[in-house]
């Protein structure tokens, strides 16, 4: 019974420390508050210099996946390759601007006068084991920079973003609960470029 007792403790205060830590926001140089006098805004993702989990270089991370799935079925890592890449605009992207729009009230469009750019720079699948005991959760991070649309795009702000977590679980697929980082890092760009 004390034992019980012991894991669902255990498990309550994992959960509340899971759920604890909030994205971080942090001013880098400039400001966003000009996005508040507008309407719309230009979304634009760069994954340029992409860390992936412990491994400094993305190509690094790919080259290992590919091989080792290659090696149980043949075609496997390429297929899982050309998925790594795919889930961006097909998950990712969607995700972060579904969350910037509901909350920055801000439209998405082509004609905009200012561009956000999101570059992320780091991606974490996470993991779970069994009984959920050990696990890591997804997560992003990445730059927030507001650009001028037209001319040389002149940087008008940026920011750094961290703590973008997404829900720990098997992640059997390429972006399984990545995608929920990338919405829950949209839904705190939107209030952070309006007020800052």
């Amino acid at each position: 019974m004390k034992g019980t007792k012991l894991i669902c403790i255990l498990i309550l205060i994992q959960f509340g420390f899971q759920y604890s830590h909030a994205q971080e926001i942090t001013l880098e140089d400039g400001s966003f508050k000009i996005l508040f006098e507008e309407k719309n805004v230009v979304l634009q993702f760069t994954y340029d210099s992409l860390q992936v989990g412990k491994y400094k270089v993305e190509a690094d991370y790919v080259n290992k996946k590919v091989t080792e799935m290659n090696k149980k079925q043949e075609g496997k890592g390429d297929e899982w390759a050309r998925e790594w890449i795919a889930q961006r605009k097909e998950k990712f992207e969607p995700a972060f601007t579904d969350g910037f729009k509901s909350s920055s009230g801000l439209k998405i469009s082509q004609d905009a006068k200012y561009t956000l750019i999101f570059h992320t720079t780091y991606i974490e699948q996470g993991f779970s084991t069994a009984g959920i005991m050990v696990h890591k959760n997804p997560e992003v991070r990445g730059e927030l920079i507001l650009v001028e649309t037209q001319g040389e795009h002149k940087i008008v702000a940026k920011a750094n973003l961290t703590k973008a977590m997404g829900k720990a679980g098997p992640h059997f697929e390429t972006g399984d609960h990545v995608d929920e980082a990338y919405f829950e890092a949209g839904s705190a760009a939107g209030p952070f470029v309006i007020n800052n």
